[in-house]
């Protein structure tokens, strides 16, 4: 008794220490870190470790007074305190929630304005235009006094520059570089 002591005397030892086992679970990460479960200190029985965060908590940055995700609006987190959406954005305040408020009440008369005008755009004729390398459409409008106008001006020398340069499509040659 002198040297072991008396076991039955003194209260009872947690079931931790008398099995050497518990029915709770702890679950660890590679690191050895608790993800999931409760430390329990050897030492000191009845304090347990909470696991800590791997995130940092209530930093705040670019001037905010609140954190990323303080505020929710139409399916978008942001910052409580300015109402911005935008991670990492710099704070402005109040004054950009009055200036974000302004924005969407201008956007909101603009609508209505254009609604009560909304006049239909008037449809000009169009004239279907062959451009050069095109294929010409069967529908081509040409105003004859204005091609005869061109025709004098063009010389044969011209024209035959131009066949010279045009490429055809049909050559087999038509990719061949010198």
């Amino acid at each position: 008794m002198e040297k072991y002591g008396n076991a039955a005397s003194e209260e009872a030892l947690p079931r931790e220490l008398l099995l050497g086992q518990s029915e709770k679970e702890i679950e660890y990460d590679r690191a050895g870190r608790i993800i999931r479960g409760q430390f329990i200190n050897v030492a000191y029985f009845k304090e347990a470790a909470l696991p800590k965060s791997k995130y940092k908590e209530d930093v705040h940055i670019n001037n905010h007074t609140t954190v990323w995700g303080s505020w929710w609006k139409d399916h978008q987190w942001g910052y409580k305190c300015c109402k911005q959406t935008i991670c990492n954005s710099y704070c402005t305040g109040s004054a950009g929630i009055e200036a974000a408020k302004a924005a969407t009440e201008l956007l909101k008369t603009n609508m209505a304005h254009k609604e009560a005008t909304d006049d239909k755009p008037v449809l000009h004729e169009e004239k279907q235009l062959a451009t050069w390398g095109t294929e010409v459409p069967y529908d081509l409008v040409l105003d004859k006094r204005l091609l005869a106008k061109a025709l004098k001006k063009v010389t044969a020398e011209d024209m035959e520059a131009y066949r010279m340069k045009k490429i055809h499509h049909d050559d087999p040659m038509k990719d061949f570089r010198h």
